[in-house]
């Protein structure tokens, strides 16, 4: 009676165990499931004022020089940062394949050999054979191994964001180099123009038509854009060998960097807001939703009993011979076993992983409002930059009418020197500006394009 009694209450516990952890599963949140809180706009408003190319979902078809592409790819290849992804990435292929076997049964083969002495010496040898086996049967060897297969193609997509990322950098450093080296040569010219006004205002102090003021002016004007120089020189060479570490070198050496100016074209008009949905870096949050929820199931299942089945099968004799020759011993047991006072501990981690699966998600919205605000403030920029560009452009022409006008006015006498430096200063800074807003404006168009899911 007594062992009915434990009987039945030994299958009532194990049915409550069993009830309490599905019900526990049935009620966790699936966060990969959940719609979005952010949502994505159709067209971005400021698209009607925006100028656009042909769409190419490759960043480097908005660049010309084939030199470009040809710094991007030497970059790929050496940059040590992105070669740390790639290990990481393997790593975590490796992790999905160890979780995608866990499934599998365990089968281990193992030889004893004995020998003792008891009053006489004997000799044992035992060969073996044992298999563990655990069934899936609610699936959580399951449900890990996609946890790990998600977090493979996250890694994967980490890998490909880090690439899109290092090529824009390149680009962005490759059009920074280019528009330096112009304005140096801008600022050359002035030197020259300064230097050039300085000697006719020496000529005329040893005349006595000019006092020595001016020339003193001249030369103060000179020594501001030489140091003005000294630094964009300087400037120039930490640029070129911040890009030679990006390429895993030192110096200041690169073949890529040509005297042309680069020209980048614009991505496409009116883009669509399911564009960005092609951006790595977003579809890599959503996977890490969907490992986290795959996580928790697999921390609710850990509630639930796991059916276990174990087999081996052996062979002894006192010789190597008799071993071969007797005949084999096995047995199979099937098992059951469930938790019972470690229940609080594993509730407390399928809590804490549901959590994390929450977290998540409300990273991937926050990536996703990043993203969202990076190409309006892209939009947005190449329109102002656009603008920008048309007023100094009429600021350069006048400038330049100024200084022309200025110089015959000092030359006859009517006008004084600090008209006229101001005059050239006008002129030459009207210059930089523009090329500065120029490379902005591209710089700009590679950060749109990459903020819209363009890569390599």
């Amino acid at each position: 009676m007594k062992g009915s009694t434990h009987k039945k209450t030994g299958v009532l516990l194990s049915l409550l165990v069993l009830l309490s952890g599905c019900s526990a599963i049935n009620s966790h949140q699936v966060f990969s499931e959940r719609k979005s809180e952010v949502p994505i706009p159709t067209y971005w408003q400021s698209a009607d004022t925006y100028v656009n190319s042909e769409f190419s979902n490759q960043l480097l078809a908005l660049v010309e020089q084939e030199s470009a592409a040809q710094l991007v790819e030497q970059t790929l290849a050496a940059n040590y940062d992105l070669r740390r992804t790639a290990i990481r990435l393997e790593e975590a292929r490796l992790l999905q394949y160890q979780a995608g076997i866990n499934d599998r049964p365990t089968v281990n083969a193992k030889f004893e050999g004995q020998r003792s002495k008891q009053g006489q010496i004997t000799s044992q040898q035992t060969l073996s054979l044992d298999m563990s086996w655990e069934l899936d049967v609610w699936g959580r060897l399951a449900d890990a191994n996609s946890a790990a297969v998600a977090n493979k193609q996250a890694s994967e997509l980490d890998y490909q964001s880090a690439r899109n990322s290092l090529a824009a950098r390149v680009i962005q450093a490759w059009l920074d180099i280019s528009y330096r080296a112009k304005i140096i040569e801008v600022e050359k010219q002035w030197i020259a123009n300064l230097i050039s006004t300085e000697e006719i205002i020496k000529e005329q102090v040893i005349d006595g038509t000019k006092e020595q003021a001016d020339l003193d002016a001249a030369r103060a004007a000179t020594a501001k854009v030489r140091a003005t120089l000294e630094s964009r020189v300087h400037s120039q060479s930490r640029a070129l060998r911040s890009l030679n570490v990006l390429r895993g070198q030192t110096g200041t050496d690169i073949d890529g960097v040509t005297a042309d100016l680069p020209q980048i074209s614009a991505p496409p008009i009116q883009l669509s807001g399911d564009m960005i949905g092609s951006r790595p870096d977003l579809i890599a949050a959503y996977q890490r939703i969907v490992a986290a929820d795959k996580n928790t199931a697999v921390a609710y299942k850990e509630l639930l009993p796991k059916f276990m089945l174990t087999a081996s099968i052996s062979r002894s004799g006192t010789s190597m011979n008799q071993l071969l020759e007797n005949s084999s011993v096995w047995n199979l047991v099937g098992g059951i076993t469930a938790p019972l006072f470690d229940r609080g501990r594993l509730k407390s981690n399928a809590a804490i992983a549901e959590l994390k699966a929450e977290s998540s998600y409300l990273a991937y919205q926050n990536s996703l409002l990043t993203a969202i605000t990076e190409v309006e403030n892209a939009m947005d920029n190449e329109a102002s930059l656009l603008r920008q560009q048309e007023y100094l452009q009429q600021a350069l022409d006048f400038s330049q009418s100024s200084m022309r006008n200025y110089q015959v006015r000092y030359q006859d006498g009517v006008s004084g020197i600090l008209s006229l430096l101001a005059a050239k200063q006008a002129a030459f800074q009207a210059h930089i500006q523009l090329l500065e807003t120029e490379q902005a404006r591209f710089s700009n168009r590679i950060t749109l394009g990459l903020a819209v899911g363009m890569g390599v």
